[in-house]
């Protein structure tokens, strides 16, 4: 969906960022230090942006978090996604975010500033893995061709994850020799997320790196890797380390936008309906009662039921915060790995510290409800896995969830030509039009991609 106020602002804030470069003057050096003092914010204020996007939406409509009731978020819903519908969320990636990315680190490189190239590289990770988990294979060596007007090759799933994998030990390292270094670092109000603290920095990259993991050993079906990367000095102590992005000045969430003034989507109905069953404490502050009849109500896929209820305030407000990698999620996984491995009484014990975290994080601790929600003996895969769709509300995190495990069982849209859980996006327009030689052929929305293997 476009957004033109967004689009006026990111322009704003990229004009600013390479005034400094003076094309129209005879060339000069750039100030590397005042460059990366600009690029930072604003390449973590596009990350947060992109996190409400429809890149997010059209994957928790098909998770039936959220439902579309009205164009083109309806088409989705019904499964009739269109490679018009992925423009936008391409360009902004591949045209804005990548290179923005890419130039920090060719900035840091020149002034010796491991600081900055560690977290970009976070970022970039981050955000290389959001794409391929939604398209499977995307450029990324190639990547750089866009910016030079040619059609970019494309990189198999098989091989990003590798690169991720050996890069995001590389941005670990760089961020560990800024911590004991004396290189340039961002100050407090140049890091958006964590006001310049590396340390948190660390914790989230090794958290990011569990994620990854959690891919390759669905694929390999093989979780070993990832339970000797549980290692508690390197990952999050609680809820305050989450890498979470808060919005300022005239910047706006873009779940409150949807809400407030585009309106095409609402709470799915499988989500309030399982927040109901057990009168979870998080129901009201994940869901706003409707203004028709005062009730928490949800859209089921193809219903498209316009009175149905918007995303709480608190997630949807103008300024909420927009949460990435959280010590919830972290948590989690620690229980899944744990079950996997044969470690049950640790199992239990991440996922009562999961489920006790995340409520937590909104306010509602509640002991009595914890007690039989939480804290479970002998828990099992199916309630790790629906405990964390709930916790992990608008987090894309559940579609790449369900794809592994099959959890939670939603029912899909029963009109749709093919009645079943869409897998992956499909490839933009222009890229099917212009870049023909490089896009993978014969790609649906139920194509499996290289991890998403049956088990």
């Amino acid at each position: 969906m476009n957004n033109k106020f967004f689009k006026l602002s990111l322009i704003f804030a990229l004009a600013v960022a390479f005034t400094s470069c003076d094309v129209f003057s005879d060339p000069e050096e750039p100030d590397y230090r005042e460059e990366l003092k600009v690029l930072l914010p604003s390449v973590q204020h596009i990350s947060g942006y992109f996190n409400g996007t429809d890149h997010s939406r059209f994957q928790l409509q098909w998770s039936q978090q959220l439902a579309g009731v009205r164009g083109v978020h309806l088409a989705v819903d019904k499964y009739e996604m269109l490679p018009v519908h992925t423009q936008e969320m391409w360009e902004l990636y591949f045209g804005t975010h990548f290179p923005s990315l890419s130039l920090i680190v060719q900035y840091a490189n020149e002034i010796e500033a491991p600081a900055y190239r560690g977290i970009a590289k976070v970022l970039y990770l981050m955000n290389l893995a959001l794409m391929t988990d939604a398209f499977g294979d995307i450029p990324n060596q190639y990547a750089i061709s866009y910016s030079q007007g040619i059609g970019a090759q494309y990189d198999g799933q098989e091989d990003i994850y590798s690169y991720m994998l050996e890069q995001i030990d590389v941005a670990i390292a760089d961020i560990d020799m800024a911590i004991s270094g004396e290189s340039p670092k961002p100050e407090p109000s140049e890091d958006l997320f964590y006001g310049g603290d590396l340390h948190k920095w660390h914790k989230a990259a090794h958290v990011l790196k569990l994620r990854f993991l959690m891919r390759i050993a669905h694929r390999n079906n093989d979780y070993e890797l990832v339970r000797l990367n549980i290692f508690a000095p390197s990952l999050f102590a609680g809820n305050q380390d989450d890498l979470e992005y808060t919005f300022s000045g005239n910047q706006q969430n873009q779940f409150y936008v949807y809400d407030n003034m585009v309106r095409n989507t609402r709470i799915g109905n499988f989500f309030v309906e399982k927040l109901k069953e057990t009168n979870d404490p998080r129901l009201p502050v994940f869901v706003k009662k409707t203004t028709s009849n005062n009730e928490y109500v949800g859209s089921a896929p193809g219903e498209a039921k316009l009175d149905a209820s918007f995303i709480g305030s608190q997630l949807a407000g103008q300024q909420s915060p927009a949460t990435l990698i959280s010590y919830v999620e972290q948590k989690f996984i620690e229980a899944e790995v744990q079950y996997r491995t044969g470690n049950q009484a640790l199992a239990d014990l991440a996922f009562e510290e999961a489920v006790k975290a995340s409520l937590q994080k909104y306010g509602v601790s509640n002991p009595e409800w914890e007690a039989e929600h939480a804290s479970i003996q002998n828990v099992t895969l199916e309630q790790i896995i629906n405990a964390k769709y709930l916790a992990l509300f608008l987090n894309p995190e559940v579609w790449t969830d369900y794809r592994r495990t099959g959890f939670p069982a939603l029912t899909p849209y029963a009109a749709a030509e093919t009645p079943a859980i869409p897998r992956r996006f499909l490839y933009p327009a222009n890229e099917q039009a212009y870049n023909t030689g490089n896009v993978p052929p014969n790609v649906t929305i139920y194509t499996n991609m290289w991890w998403d293997v049956a088990r």
